[in-house]
């Protein structure tokens, strides 16, 4: 973990609220595991506290970053363009685990795609990534991933692939494997992390999530983004220390 200076390279409109943001550091950002983030301090003097972004990609020091716009501070970085200066610290939290043996599915729902991406890209072989989303027009989202052939989309309205939720279209490649060697690797809302739960709970499928929460440090220091976990101990948990990536099996929703 370090706090590094870097340079707005693009900041590239997606869709209607959803940019990507390209940023060149300074210096090697270090090793990174899929699923970790950065907080990103915005150069704009109403931003105070720095904001939590999943880490898109990362190559040649330059760090990409995927989001949507839904308050003040991703309203600000919007508006940032090529040469202005920023700060990232990072790469912080727990991201995902390789489950070793087990055949990896990944899924993601809507701008979930943010925290999977780097995983679907650190994987040797192929494997299936399941994405769901509203429309045609959120494909977009995928970037060259929408050309590959182990990639499953799911709509709500029917304009492409399958018609339904992305959980929906998961049970199909669930039952066609065995549970006891498939592993599931999971980003999005908390409403599709209960979907999950609900349709993996008889084979208990193993299964690590993406949890968001707020954040105002992302140090473990503030202890303002807790998650209730099962542990009887010490139920609540830190999603920038001992998280974001959690077990689904551990977690409460």
């Amino acid at each position: 973990m370090d706090d590094i200076t870097g340079t707005v390279l693009e900041n590239r409109k997606i869709l209607t609220n959803i940019y990507t943001i390209s940023i060149t550091l300074q210096k090697p950002c270090g090793t990174i595991v899929p699923g970790q983030f950065v907080m990103l301090q915005i150069p704009r003097k109403e931003i105070f506290l720095r904001r939590p972004f999943s880490i898109y990609d990362y190559r040649n020091h330059v760090l990409f970053l995927m989001y949507k716009v839904v308050g003040k501070g991703t309203e600000a970085l919007c508006t940032l363009r090529k040469g202005e200066g920023v700060k990232v610290l990072g790469p912080l939290g727990k991201g995902f685990r390789n489950n070793g043996r087990k055949n990896a599915i990944l899924v993601a729902g809507g701008i979930g795609i943010a925290g999977i991406h780097l995983l679907a890209k650190s994987f040797n072989r192929q494997v299936p990534l399941l994405f769901g989303c509203e429309n045609k027009k959120e494909i977009a989202l995928l970037g060259n991933l929408a050309k590959d052939q182990n990639t499953y989309i799911a709509t709500l309205d029917g304009t492409y692939g399958y018609t339904g939720t992305v959980v929906d279209l998961l049970k199909h490649h669930v039952i066609s494997a065995p549970h006891k060697k498939v592993a599931v690797y999971a980003c999005g809302p908390e409403a599709m992390y209960r979907a999950l739960k609900e349709v993996m709970s008889p084979q208990r499928v193993s299964c690590q999530v993406l949890v968001e929460e707020r954040m105002a440090c992302g140090l473990g220091l503030c202890f303002g983004c807790v998650k209730k976990t099962t542990d009887e101990k010490e139920p609540y948990k830190r999603v920038c220390m001992e998280g974001p990536v959690f077990d689904l099996w551990k977690i409460s929703l």
